[in-house]
């Protein structure tokens, strides 16, 4: 998760997508991250559905991702907003929560014809730009905007009270990305020559229709593109979409590419099944949730006492940058060490929790 390093070693006072302020360097850094919540989110609806064909019981699985779902909201709003802050002063609803209400609401629609899920799940990507927020919101009950903030519109809430929620993730259209993963799994059964074949097809339709809107100003993301002054600054327009809540032009820009890489990593795999970087992947990749867990703490903590040896005191980057010291300088290629150094540093509490995970009997191990 470079993003959240960068977060803690390297803030900066501008929004990195912001084109009028950023440079190349910050654009591509954030815009590369982009890619992991969506990818998360959809191949959660791809695991979804293999472990229902491992269990063979719709009820075994609806349990489960009941069972999961609420587990990971739970550590939502308590160990991972605690890590972010080591306070409680702002309760931050993320990538974890939403998984976690999808998850719950996938328990009730597996139990949908998969040509009809496939349906609903493509609609609701393809059309939630079309909903009116302001709209809504004035023909709602004002003690009821809370609930269109935790459905579609981004919001932080109860700024006037002691306990602040700052809503990142609505469950829409979130929920329908990992409904599409769980939809488009079965062709993981199938034999590798079809499933090349149609995870290309989608990826490459994916990337070309986002270019056609998105080139034509047509549809799908507020943020329209413009002919810069230069070709990079150009392509930074094109690839500049909305994440929150993300547009339809964000998910063909992240996931149309993420079907292309699961193809080719999975021929990596089978042509370099040894290849070190690729066991890597394994190890991070079976305990992705204890990974998320573990790294946040460490680079919140770590960040403080590089800021208390720098500055002499820790930083608050949530307060305004009018309150970090005098002589503060975001840093980019320290955000990008330090990201490595602590990612190897994981690597071995990682694969010893993978062991751990697949020989202990302890639910609580399983689900972490």
């Amino acid at each position: 998760r470079f993003l959240n390093t960068t977060h803690y070693w390297a803030i900066a006072s501008f929004q990195p997508t912001d084109l009028d302020h950023t440079t190349p360097a910050w654009f591509f850094t954030r815009w590369v991250t982009h890619f992991c919540a969506p990818l998360f989110v959809f191949l959660t609806g791809i695991s979804a559905y293999l472990y229902g064909e491992k269990v063979q019981s719709k009820l075994l699985l609806r349990n489960y991702l009941l069972s999961r779902g609420l587990w990971l909201i739970l550590l939502e709003v308590t160990v991972i907003n605690f890590s972010w802050q080591f306070a409680f002063d702002i309760v931050f609803l993320q990538v974890i929560w939403v998984i976690g209400w999808s998850m719950i609401l996938l328990a009730g629609l597996i139990y949908l014809p998969l040509k009809l899920l496939t349906t609903v799940s493509l609609s609701v990507i393809a059309f939630h730009n079309l909903l009116n927020d302001k709209e809504v919101l004035s023909a709602m009950e004002p003690q009821l905007a809370w609930l269109w903030h935790l459905l579609h519109l981004p919001m932080a809430m109860g700024q006037e009270t002691k306990l602040q929620v700052f809503i990142i993730y609505p469950l829409i259209p979130w929920f329908a990305v990992m409904a599409l993963g769980y939809c488009i799994a079965p062709i993981f059964k199938v034999g590798s020559a079809l499933r090349y074949k149609t995870l290309a097809s989608c990826g490459l339709l994916s990337v070309a229709l986002f270019i056609l809107l998105k080139v034509s100003n047509t549809y799908g993301d507020p943020n329209q593109f413009e002919v810069q002054a230069s070709v990079i600054q150009s392509l930074m327009s094109l690839l500049n979409n909305t994440k929150y809540p993300p547009s339809l032009l964000y998910l063909l820009m992240t996931i149309g590419p993420g079907l292309l890489l699961l193809i080719a990593i999975e021929k990596v795999s089978e042509l370099y099944p040894k290849t070190s970087w690729l066991h890597w992947l394994t190890v991070f990749g079976g305990v992705p949730l204890f990974y998320y867990l573990i790294h946040i703490p460490i680079i919140n903590l770590s960040s403080k006492l590089f800021a208390w040896l720098q500055y002499g005191r820790t930083i608050n980057f949530l307060e305004s940058p009018e309150t970090w010291p005098a002589l503060y300088q975001p840093n980019l290629w320290l955000a990008y060490l330090m990201w490595a150094i602590l990612t190897a540093a994981l690597y071995l509490p990682c694969k010893y929790y993978l062991y751990t995970k697949r020989t202990s009997k302890n639910w609580l191990v399983k689900y972490l």
